[in-house]
């Protein structure tokens, strides 16, 4: 065996993080039926969307006036990342920035729900 022998080689960290699988964006949509139109509740919801997680949020227990302040207000969000909003059903909305296409899950998820 001696002083010096041969090191074993071992993983480098790249290659660990490499072979993990990456969580799409599918998996991180946030659904929401939303409960009230409080600014707190609403500028935390906006915040985990320009985190990258798409909101999909349902406007049913909501009435006419506050459903309108909460789409104001995440239309501004979805204008100032360059995102995109998308009709889902009736009252059911997905409020996205640009980057939740990049991996196609989103395409695809989107394409599966609205026909």
């Amino acid at each position: 065996m001696g002083l010096f022998s041969k090191k074993k080689k071992t993983k480098n960290q790249d290659d660990l993080i490499a072979t993990q699988p990456k969580e799409s964006t599918y998996d991180r949509i946030v659904f929401e039926k939303l409960a009230s139109d409080d600014d707190s509740y609403l500028t935390h919801l906006a915040d985990q969307m320009m985190d990258g997680c798409p909101l999909i949020l349902n406007f049913e227990p909501l009435d006419i006036d506050q459903a309108n302040k909460v789409v104001a207000f995440f239309s501004g969000v979805v204008y100032a990342t360059k995102g995109e909003i998308v009709h889902i059903q009736e009252k059911v909305f997905m409020f996205a920035n640009k980057d939740v296409y990049k991996d196609g899950s989103m395409d695809q998820f989107i394409k599966d729900i609205v026909e």
